[in-house]
């Protein structure tokens, strides 16, 4: 239809837009460090070379998050019916999502906390929960406060399902938080500045829970926190695949 060449156009538009200015910085600042490599410009140090090649990697893993989550919005962008759906364990793939943002936790002295109330296996596609808790759980780190804690909560009774994802970060004001879902939209304030991310992400996972009929709602006090929790309608995660 008209409407969907139209909003078609748009998400290009906005994908080439942030493709282009968010990987010029990072772009830029490996081949600067590589000129200097080459160019013997660091001295005898080789501290001073690991520190270089330490950003530089750091700089790509950021470019690959980037794309990563550009991806996925391609994906969720238009109207897609659930797919891939298979058995899974819940508790499981919490588990695995904490385990992946694990090294910057620790970095930051971030303690996590698991609260699974009658979660057994489900039906869904596992990559559509994986997004998800990827998000929301690291999210929670990043935006976090050192020494501070996540929060996750899963509690599945007979009508729905609930997961929530609670920081002790640095939160957001109410007019900030109405803007959290729109497609690369990110808050910047002196809190966030040096904190990199597409502006996709949430996003993205609003879209997903949406496939599924659920809705995602976002709690925040500025200074003290932020919880995430999606509800999920039971009957879209049955155990038999005929039902989904």
């Amino acid at each position: 239809t008209h409407k969907l060449r139209v909003e078609g156009k748009k998400v290009r538009f906005q994908f080439l837009s942030v493709l282009s200015h968010e990987l010029k910085a990072p772009l830029n600042a490996i081949e600067g460090y590589l000129r200097m490599m080459q160019e013997r410009q660091m001295g005898e140090s080789i501290a001073e070379y690991d520190s270089a090649i330490e950003r530089s990697l750091q700089r790509i893993g950021s470019m690959r998050n980037l794309i990563m989550d550009l991806l996925d919005f391609t994906k969720v962008s238009f109207e897609r019916q659930v797919e891939k759906t298979r058995e899974i364990d819940l508790h499981e793939m919490i588990s695995m999502a904490i385990v992946t943002v694990s090294p910057y936790a620790i970095h930051k002295d971030i303690q996590f906390v698991e609260n699974i109330k009658g979660c057994g296996k489900i039906w869904a596609d596992p990559n559509d929960f994986e997004i998800i808790l990827n998000n929301l759980i690291s999210n929670a780190v990043k935006y976090n406060r050192s020494g501070g804690s996540v929060t996750v909560t899963a509690d599945c009774g007979d009508n729905e399902f609930i997961i929530s994802v609670e920081d002790t970060g640095i939160g957001m004001s109410s007019e900030e938080s109405e803007m959290l879902f729109e497609a690369f939209s990110r808050i910047r304030n002196d809190k966030t500045r040096n904190i990199s991310g597409s502006g996709l992400g949430l996003s993205i996972v609003k879209k997903v829970v949406e496939l599924y009929h659920g809705v995602i709602k976002v709690e925040s006090v500025a200074d003290k926190g932020t919880t995430f929790t999606v509800i999920i309608p039971r009957s879209q995660v049955q155990n038999q695949k005929s039902e989904i």
